[in-house]
């Protein structure tokens, strides 16, 4: 058996497995969160991004993309109609559902800023701003609408700035962002975590 052959057979079996290992992970839709604060104004759509791209650094889930699904449906109910060349429809065959879905909140969403007195070792006033955000997020078996995972993770974020006479040096960066971050990663981990050991 010469070199070049192994290799092909060597990367034929990889591709093979990984395809294989691909195909046992369970299929998982993220839908777009609920801006659900009292004051309004949470980016869901990039907080939903971020919640996906956390997700899909676990390894756990097959994510599929609700957009797309929506498209292909779209596209399905073109090609039925005799509207579309059969020779670009999409099959129904080839479509695969979700067997669990992801609903998200975002509850908490805002940052407050605390101002202290004087201070002769900062040389000003120095100000701290603290983002809060609360994200509520159920994982749910599409087939038996159990609900697999339910939790409530809050992310918190500080910057500080100090100011002398009437210039400022801020230093507060996206403490939002921050706080969203953190509040993703805690549900990442915490539903990996479910996935791997309570099993």
């Amino acid at each position: 058996m010469n070199k070049k052959f192994k290799l092909a057979l060597i990367l034929l079996v990889i591709i093979f497995c990984s395809a294989l290992s691909a195909s046992a992970k369970p299929r998982l839709a993220i839908r777009e969160f609920a801006d659900k604060t009292k004051q309004g104004g949470a980016p869901v759509r990039a907080i939903t991004d971020m919640m996906t791209t956390e997700l899909d650094r676990t390894g756990i889930f097959n994510l599929v993309e609700r957009e797309n699904l929506n498209y292909i449906a779209d596209e399905l109910k073109l090609s039925q109609s005799g509207l579309m060349d059969s020779n670009y429809a999409p099959e129904v065959g080839k479509i695969k559902g979700a067997e669990f879905t992801m609903t998200g909140a975002v509850t908490v969403y805002y940052f407050h800023e605390k101002k202290s007195g004087y201070s002769s070792v900062l040389g000003g006033k120095a100000q701290t701003k603290t983002a809060y955000v609360e994200l509520d997020i159920r994982i749910i078996n599409t087939a038996t609408s159990e609900i697999i995972y339910s939790a409530v993770q809050r992310g918190e974020a500080s910057r500080s700035s100090k100011s002398k006479g009437s210039s400022s040096k801020r230093t507060y960066g996206g403490i939002l962002e921050s706080a969203t971050r953190d509040a993703v990663i805690q549900h990442a981990k915490a539903i990996e975590h479910a996935y791997y050991y309570d099993e």
